[in-house]
């Protein structure tokens, strides 16, 4: 393994190693409060927001509830038929008793003592119905026969109405105080028999008509008690479950715990954090090596990649913070989509289409069940990066950042409604609109930012650099004219050749207006800076002049670094003549040894680059040598036919590829044959034939006319020019 085999796989280590140990410890930090256990009678560590529909039941308070339902329900009560029968059966055992009192006693025929006095009888009727108070056996023992058999029929007549009826044991004195008043003024009782006798007689007697059914009675107020619906309480989308400081109840644990908020200490986050990493960028490996190896291969794109996932997941734990402070529909802010259109821009689109799995997946770390916005992040991944792959100027950058912005509130609003939580859809629109801010904002502010420190040929670098006022540029103006606007001439020839087969425009037109830059350093050892001078490689040796020509590629490679132009740029200055000879001067050495080709090092005479490696380089080669032979044929020869200059470009093309120096690139013979094709057209377009416009007379002259003259347009055979 060599020094550069052994220094990108450090920078792989390092990238994987960013995201592997810092992003579970921003997790973990963020953790650190969402971690904090939550327990019951216990000052709630954090203020808790209910991310979802979540529903409690409240076991003590649906017990208390079913008990008291199966309290509220009556006794069952069955007919007691012993009971009604006891009623009208001792009220007239009193009345068969105090006729048998009264009677005299017999022998079988007859009488044999005279009727018993009141007292006798009182006595007696006492001893056969201890229950009855003294004045009710004096009245009874008062009556007259005829009497008795009233007050006996009334009073029998009465309690078998009492008895007919449903009388529970707390309703007997009721039953009495409200029918028996009733009963009396209907009835005919003599004198005072019904509050002396009756009365008293039905309310000794009188007993519950029914009895409490235990079975019956227990399944009723089971019946009743499943009835009860279970005690919940219910906390929706964004509502608090709990404030920070107050005292955690058993519901609020128990939702806090079905959220599964309750936490555990932010080992956990980071263990779970390291794990996901390791997948993450494991994964990450295998795609970049199989799909875009160009990247793996690029140390310091892979570093980039690294820092803005790592700074992507601080930004998710930021907002995750003001979350904890407001409401849960603010996760919508997460800046997915800046995170996708940076790394499109400064790395590759395609890359930044495969942030979806980082993106979201770093969402999910943070919070676990916020699934709508994982959801909403890739979706914003894959709005966001097709708007960056038409961006040619600042413009464009400032309306692609634009669109995205206002495309999130719509998407938020959407997974909102489609995925819940419904009663957050305000506040994610409003998160959304934030997004759509901070993206723009952050596109736009980091982008030069990381271009400048990884030196990578983003747009808005590019067009930097594509500035005529750029220090380097305007150094070869002012001491290099001629090679500046040659630059100019290549810069715009490889510009159309890299839009005819889908090169990158705007890095082929930097790469032709820097190709030239060492010539600074020795700039009257070439031809188109020699106006009015002697040409100095007339003094030279073959082999020094061929150097001097050499070493303006070094040196534009040493400037083009000094200044930290993008290495895409560097590596197209140090291949725009790739290893070509130097073709004049290793003639000219030929021709100074008698011919003797065998007595010239051709490798002294080799230009000291290397073979463009990137289809914009290449292209750069033949526009480079295009443009400088067919300026050199019109110089000499006035105008130029297509004709000509087809052959030459053609000739020119076909001297590389038989010379091996187009090997190392991607390009196709079919894109090569158009980007000559184009080639060929925009010289024809700047060689043209022109009309010949004759002198102006001068006044007083014959003939003279201050007007200008009419053009002679049979100076040429080609129809008038521009």
């Amino acid at each position: 393994m060599d020094l550069g085999d052994r220094s990108l796989l450090l920078q792989r280590l390092v990238a994987a190693g960013l995201v592997v140990l810092l992003v579970p410890i921003f997790v973990a930090i963020g953790a650190v409060a969402d971690e904090s256990p939550v327990r019951v009678d216990e000052p709630a560590p954090r203020t808790i927001f209910a991310e979802r529909l979540v529903q409690v039941t409240d076991d003590e308070a649906t017990e208390t509830a079913r008990r008291t339902a199966a309290e509220s329900v009556e006794p069952v009560l069955t007919p007691d038929g012993e009971a009604q029968s006891a009623i009208v059966r001792d009220v007239r055992e009193v009345f068969v008793a105090t006729r048998e009192v009264s009677e005299p006693e017999t022998d079988g025929s007859g009488p044999v003592s005279s009727p018993p006095s009141p007292r006798q009888q009182r006595e007696a009727l006492s001893v056969l119905e201890p229950d009855l108070d003294e004045d009710v056996v004096d009245a009874l023992v008062g009556l007259s026969g005829s009497e008795l058999d009233m007050v006996e029929r009334e009073t029998i007549s009465i309690a078998q109405e009492l008895a007919r009826q449903r009388v529970a044991e707390e309703d007997v004195e009721d039953l009495l105080a409200e029918t028996l008043p009733v009963e009396f003024a209907l009835r005919n009782l003599p004198g005072d028999a019904a509050t002396r006798i009756t009365l008293p007689v039905l309310e000794q007697y009188m007993r519950p008509t029914v009895t409490v059914d235990p079975d019956a009675t227990s399944a009723a107020r089971e019946r009743a008690a499943e009835s009860v619906e279970e005690v919940t309480e219910t906390w929706r989308p964004g509502e608090v479950i709990a404030r920070a400081g107050d005292v955690v109840t058993p519901r609020q644990a128990r939702a806090v715990e079905e959220l599964g908020l309750t936490g555990g200490g932010p080992w956990r986050a980071w263990l779970a954090a390291t794990a996901a990493m390791l997948l993450v960028s494991g994964v990450a490996g295998i795609y970049l090596s199989r799909m875009q190896p160009v990247v793996w291969v690029t140390g310091k794109k892979l570093l980039l990649l690294a820092l803005l996932v790592v700074s992507y997941a601080l930004l998710v734990v930021g907002v995750t913070a003001v979350v904890d402070a407001t409401s849960a529909g603010w996760l919508f802010a997460v800046p997915a989509g800046a995170l996708a259109m940076l790394i499109a821009l400064l790395v590759h689109p395609v890359i930044g289409i495969a942030t979806m799995l980082p993106a979201s997946v770093l969402v999910l770390l943070v919070r676990p069940d916020a699934g709508s916005v994982a959801l909403f992040a890739a979706i914003v991944v894959l709005l966001s990066v097709p708007l960056t792959t038409t961006i040619a100027k600042r413009s464009d950058l400032r309306s692609a950042t634009l669109r995205a912005g206002l495309s999130y509130p719509l998407v938020a609003a959407v997974v909102v409604l489609v995925f819940g939580p419904r009663d957050e859809l305000w506040v994610a629109v409003a998160a959304g609109a934030v997004n759509g801010l901070v993206t723009a904002l952050v596109v736009q502010g980091a982008l030069p930012f990381f271009a400048t420190m990884f030196r990578l040929p983003t747009v808005t670098a590019l067009l930097d650099l594509a500035d005529r006022n750029h220090p380097l540029l305007r150094e070869l103006e002012t001491k290099a004219l001629g090679s500046y606007n040659h630059s100019v001439m290549v810069a715009s020839l490889t510009e159309r050749a890299c839009r005819t087969i889908g090169a990158d425009p705007l890095l082929g037109t930097v790469a032709g207006l820097y190709h030239d830059i060492g010539k600074v350093r020795q700039p009257h050892f070439f031809i188109e800076n020699q106006q009015g001078i002697a040409n100095p490689h007339d003094e030279l040796e073959p082999r020094v002049s061929a150097t001097i020509i050499q070493n303006h590629v070094i040196d534009g490679v040493e400037m083009a670094i000094e200044h930290r132009l993008p290495p895409e740029v560097v590596a197209c200055i140090g291949s725009h003549h790739g290893t070509m000879l130097v073709s004049y001067f290793y003639d000219k050495a030929v021709r100074a040894a008698g011919g003797d080709r065998a007595a010239v090092d051709e490798a002294a005479y080799r230009y000291r680059g290397h073979k463009p490696r990137s289809k914009e380089a290449a292209l750069l080669v033949l526009a480079d040598c295009s443009e400088a032979t067919t300026r050199a044929m019109a110089m000499s020869r006035g105008t130029l036919p297509r004709e000509d200059i087809e052959s030459t470009v053609e000739r020119l093309l076909q001297e590389r590829l038989d010379d091996g120096q187009f090997q190392e690139c991607d390009l196709t013979f079919r894109e090569l044959t158009a980007a000559r094709d184009t080639i060929v057209d925009s010289l024809v377009g700047i060689y043209h034939p022109r009309i010949a416009y004759p002198p102006r007379p001068q006044p007083g002259e014959a003939g003279g006319d201050p007007q200008p003259s009419e053009p002679a347009s049979t100076s040429v055979t080609a129809p008038p020019g521009g």
